[in-house]
């Protein structure tokens, strides 16, 4: 197999999350970590240096058309993923788009149509889905293992927010023009998992609430309007009912937790934190029996996101069974439910 030349836009979340795992994918042949791009000639090349890749670009603009790069990997903040994303398509590139996909469902929108016309492949980041605990709570709701679901709850509450050095490292979720809430960030996660599990969303309906003013920043408080807390509902697939309440700015917060009752029995999905980068321990009963543990949780942080660059490998090169790759258009459909849920008031419509 030829190695899928891969061509990063944006370091900063990057450099500890996708570019380790790029590494050492390329160590076993898969991948070749072609290029990288920042806004600025002594970040590009400090990058460069730094990680090994043998070309610096400024700007996502020469990096997109560099012809020794096969897949750009959009990993900046939403506001910018439309602009890049669409000139990635449009220089015949596959793109993986960091998620939420973009700061609202327009720019969604617009980018899954470029994704058509250019015929690419168009992944969205929501690796959540790679987790084998979540994975194994799919295959057995699907397969009838707790019944006919009727109710979904699902508790998502993070200290991230509280803590300077997240801040530090993140500090740009506190502006809502960037399309950074907790809802739309790690929310969207979440959204993705309760469909990818359990079928679409229907009247979904919800509040969001402002309740940090200010962050703890490195030089002081720094001033957050995004939403930091969002609680909301929806009906499943089969008229079964979900609730979702989360925040990004509890001090205490425990993680995430899923418990889904079914008529047959239950199944309990948790993690110490965003599902993104913990892992998911499954645990479950059928009706009149103890719960058990059934996968537990284990994995590097980056597990799940070297499952998913594995499957897109393997889907480039012509497995079109490789994997279930959320796309452009899941990417849209948790937007659509950020929409229902806050009006569009982070999202710039």
């Amino acid at each position: 197999m030829t190695p899928l030349r891969i061509g990063v836009v944006g370091l900063n979340y990057a450099a500890g999350t996708h570019l380790p795992v790029y590494a050492a994918l390329v160590r076993e042949g898969l991948v070749e970590l072609a290029a990288v791009a920042t806004a600025h000639r002594d970040t590009a090349d400090e990058a460069a240096r730094t990680h090994g890749v043998p070309r610096a670009h400024v700007g996502f603009e020469a990096l997109c058309a560099d012809p020794d790069v096969d897949l750009v990997d959009v990993a900046t903040r939403p506001s910018r993923h439309a602009a890049m994303a669409t000139a990635a398509f449009a220089a015949g590139k596959h793109v993986l788009c960091e998620a939420p996909l973009a700061r609202s469902t327009a720019e969604g929108l617009a980018m899954a149509d470029a994704a058509a016309v250019s015929g690419r492949l168009a992944v969205v980041d929501m690796q959540s889905r790679f987790w084998p605990g979540l994975a194994e709570l799919r295959r057995r709701v699907s397969e009838g293992w707790i019944g006919r679901v009727d109710n979904v709850a699902v508790q998502a509450f993070y200290p991230t927010f509280t803590m300077p050095a997240a801040v530090s490292g993140s500090g740009w979720c506190a502006d809502a023009a960037h399309g950074a809430s907790s809802l739309r960030v790690h929310g969207l996660h979440t959204a993705d998992i309760l469909r990818w599990v359990f079928g679409g969303l229907s009247d979904v309906r919800g509040v969001v609430a402002r309740r940090a003013p200010s962050w703890p920043g490195p030089d002081g408080p720094l001033p957050a309007d995004s939403v930091d807390s969002a609680a909301w509902v929806a009906r499943l697939d089969g008229e079964g009912l979900c609730s979702v309440h989360s925040s990004w700015v509890a001090p205490a917060g425990a993680g995430w937790r899923l418990v889904a009752h079914g008529s047959e029995g239950v199944l309990l999905a948790e993690a110490a934190g965003h599902t993104g980068h913990f892992p998911v321990r499954l645990s479950g009963a059928r009706a009149g029996e103890e719960v058990t543990e059934i996968v537990a949780a284990a994995g590097a942080a980056t597990e799940p996101f070297t499952r998913l660059v594995r499957a897109l490998v393997a889907r480039v090169a012509g497995d079109d069974a490789a994997g279930d790759l959320p796309t452009f258009a899941d990417g849209v459909a948790a937007l659509r439910v950020a929409d229902a849920v806050d009006g569009g008031l982070t999202s710039g419509d």
